[in-house]
């Protein structure tokens, strides 16, 4: 700061600003708007010498010591971003999370972890998809997959960061189920015929079953694979199988199951295993 008032033109310009300041004070009213433009614009032209010292100072500055600023304003910017991202990313999973509330608060001992669809296997005709959510996040095979509606699927594959959901359309899922209007029992599978229009069935059923159309089926626990009394879906119609001489019912699941974004996976709850651990010995 110094160098700018020792510099010749800065003691020059202060010198007329000075006499400039004295006429103001002496001279009358229309001269004193004429002088006042002129020291405006004196003013003006001294802040730009200013303005242009300071810049000359930082032209001073070495190219190694600019590279430094330079480096340390983009790491503080790569910083940002990555706080920002790591913000909508955590903002994002309490949305998701907000949205199985209502689960969770009916069932308080699961310890759920919400998941995003990444993309569907387009040669599965059972809706089957993939989730961004893998064994980092404690999510293992056989892990129940649940809806904002009701239980959708299991985990049939799971590696680091990723796992496969095969839902209640496939034939390869088997879930002990219940009609809680009648207590009839029987098992939900998928099945081709129904897979197209999103729905599953209740089979097993036998000869004498009370089973009706709007029924709502939920899981039995009996297993200790999936939770007790999660939603399965509602009864569409009755059928029989002249294969195996069984009742059957057509359900269609609450949740759409071949649209489905976002998801829950139930790494824990009560009874979990407790009959794989009893057939075990343990």
């Amino acid at each position: 700061m110094k160098d700018i008032f020792q510099s010749t033109k800065v003691k020059v310009f202060l010198s007329v600003l000075l006499v400039l300041i004295m006429l103001a004070v002496f001279t009358r009213n229309v001269e004193n708007n004429i002088i006042s433009t002129t020291l405006n614009a004196f003013t003006f032209g001294l802040s730009k010498v200013s303005a242009a010292a300071s810049a000359d100072s930082s032209d001073n500055k070495s190219i190694d010591e600019l590279k430094a600023e330079n480096e340390a304003l983009a790491q503080a910017n790569r910083e940002l971003r990555a706080k920002l991202v790591d913000y909508y990313n955590v903002k994002e999973e309490n949305t998701r999370l907000w949205s199985f509330y209502g689960i969770k608060k009916e069932h308080e001992d699961y310890a759920l972890i919400p998941a995003m669809v990444l993309r569907r296997d387009s040669n599965d005709e059972f809706g089957s998809f993939t989730i961004d959510k893998g064994t980092a996040s404690d999510v293992n095979v056989g892990d129940p997959v649940i809806g904002e509606s009701g239980l959708i699927g299991w985990i049939s594959e799971a590696d680091v960061y990723t796992a496969k959901v095969v839902t209640v359309l496939s034939p390869q899922t088997s879930i002990g189920a219940v009609d809680n209007a009648t207590g009839d029992t029987g098992i939900v599978t998928g099945s081709a015929k129904y897979a197209d229009d999103s729905c599953t069935t209740f089979t097993k059923l036998n000869s004498e079953n009370k089973v009706e159309e709007g029924d709502i089926i939920t899981s039995s626990g009996a297993s200790g694979i999936y939770p007790k009394g999660m939603m399965l879906g509602e009864v569409k119609e009755i059928g029989y199988d002249t294969y195996d001489s069984s009742y059957y019912a057509v359900i269609e699941p609450y949740d759409d199951i071949k649209e489905i974004l976002n998801v829950a996976v139930v790494s824990d709850f009560d009874g979990q295993g407790e009959i794989l651990k009893k057939e075990s010995g343990e």
